[in-house]
């Protein structure tokens, strides 16, 4: 990758704020990058982290089974914008011919949380933009997990409460 990204550890999905909203954190260098998701993303990507193998593929597996038909890899996911609190993100997707010949680069649109689900069946790299986690990142040692001093929204109740499920794939912290 250029200069003008960096790869990100994606460190799981949890749960944070007082509406228990489903949260990707991306760790890249010293600094945090917390992306929403929707609940049924946050699914995709702890099944895909789990690497759990459904009975029939869902939609995610479908796309990585549709891109191997098409001789076609995914080499990387790549979150490039944040513009009005929403982040903008692209496949780069290799495609070759019956001897193995590449063809060409293929640059796909995608959200953020379906590129993310995709890149951990594909065990590709994901990368951020160096200016949207200067934007958007947190610097990792403003960040106390498990404290009250953590710089996002904290729900003061969720410490009684005891719904903790160990098999929900989106509370992996």
């Amino acid at each position: 990758m250029t200069d003008s990204f960096i790869e990100v550890e994606l460190m799981g999905v949890t749960l944070l704020g007082a509406v228990n909203s489903p949260t990707v954190l991306l760790r890249g260098e010293d600094r945090i990058l917390f992306i929403s998701i929707g609940p049924f993303e946050a699914a995709a990507i702890g099944w895909g982290l789990e690497e759990e193998k459904p009975i029939r593929p869902m939609t995610h597996d479908l796309i990585i089974n549709l891109l191997a038909g098409l001789n076609c890899t995914l080499k990387s996911v790549n979150i490039y914008a944040l513009q009005q609190s929403t982040f903008f993100a692209y496949l780069l997707v290799e495609q070759r011919d019956a001897s193995g010949e590449l063809t060409g680069i293929i640059r796909v649109d995608s959200r953020p949380s379906d590129s993310i689900a995709l890149a951990v069946r594909a065990k590709c790299p994901i990368y951020v933009s160096r200016a949207v986690m200067e934007e958007a990142g947190q610097d990792i040692n403003a960040i106390r997990f498990g404290e009250s001093e953590v710089s996002f929204p904290e729900d003061p109740e969720s410490d009684d409460q005891e719904d903790d499920d160990p098999d929900d794939p989106t509370e992996r912290l």
